[in-house]
Order: structure tokens, then C-alpha cells, then sequence
């Protein structure tokens, strides 16, 4: 009987949504949420995956200075020696994946509307001008996984860096 081999992966999100404080005593910050992607069966060959989130919230209630976001990642280990390196995980948000909440109608727009590999530096992925992005938006950003094909069985991890930050 054959065995089975799979990849678990899954991107543990870390939050630097520092409170800042700045002119009218606005607090900008951004809520993320968990990436998921699904179980991977290793065949020989690579395999493209697309990764799964909830809604991200940003909140510039206040800021009228402008603002904008970034996004680092690490590579993906097992923690037995195998990795899948970060550049096989790219990114992006649609301009349509831009939802207002609450105050400003004009939306911040996208710095990434089609599919970028990530590192460990950081991307600018969303911004607003001064004068706009006033209010609270909700964000769906899209990730997608080339899962090589000499990547060992297991559980893999990567961190997501995200950071919020005033100025266009």
C-alpha cells in the first residue's frame, strides 16, 4: 500500500499595529487574521495553493495625515529541516477587496493589486493620500503557495509581519 505524504501549512500572523499618536490623537492600527492554506498531497511535482484568511481591519479613524501598510514574511520551516523558502509565497489585494466601514468614502487604494512574492523585507501593500483614508476599512488580501516538489512531510510555518504606518 502506498503512504500518503502531505504538507500542513499554515502562517502564523504577527501584528506590529503600533498605536500611534499623532495630530487630533488619532490611534492607527490594523487587526489581521489567521492565513490558512489546505493540506498539500506530494506528487513529484510543484503545486500551487491558494491560502485562505478572514477580513483585515484597518483603523485610521482620525488620521487625516495619510497612512499606509506593509507586509513581511519568514521562510516556511517544519521544524525538522525542511523549509519552503518565503519567495514562493506572493501576495496581493484588489482594489476591490477594499471595503469601507465607516468615515472617509474615498478608500485607501492598493500598492499591490497583482501577485508579488514576499521576503523579508518590507512591502508596502495599502495607502491613503493626506486628506483621506479617514475612517475604518476592511481588508481581504489574497495569497498564493508554490509548494516545491522536493519539500519534505509535515506541519510548515511562516510569520507574517505587518506594520501600519502614518504618512502616504
Amino acid at each position: 500500500m502506498k503512504e500518503k505524504r502531505s504538507v500542513y501549512l499554515g502562517i502564523l500572523v504577527a501584528i506590529f499595529a503600533a498605536s500611534l499618536w499623532v495630530t487630533r490623537s488619532a490611534a492607527l492600527s490594523i487587526s489581521t487574521a489567521v492565513v490558512s492554506f489546505p493540506s498539500v498531497n506530494l506528487n513529484g511535482y510543484d503545486q500551487t495553493i491558494l491560502g485562505s484568511t478572514s477580513a483585515w481591519q484597518v483603523d485610521a479613524t482620525g488620521e487625516a495625515g495619510g497612512w499606509n501598510a506593509t507586509i513581511s514574511a519568514t521562510d516556511f520551516t517544519n521544524g525538522f529541516g525542511g523549509s519552503i523558502y518565503v519567495s514562493n509565497l506572493e501576495f496581493r489585494l484588489a482594489d476591490a477587496n477594499i471595503t469601507l466601514v465607516s468615515g472617509d468614502t474615498i478608500l485607501p487604494s492598493s500598492a499591490q493589486t497583482v501577485y508579488a512574492s514576499l521576503s523579508g523585507t518590507a512591502l508596502k501593500f495599502i495607502s491613503a493620500s493626506s486628506g483621506t483614508g479617514d475612517g475604518i476599512y476592511d481588508l481581504l488580501p489574497e495569497f498564493r503557495l508554490t509548494v516545491p516538489a522536493e519539500t519534505y512531510t509535515g506541519n510548515y510555518t511562516s510569520t507574517l509581519t505587518i506594520t501600519i504606518n502614518t504618512g502616504p
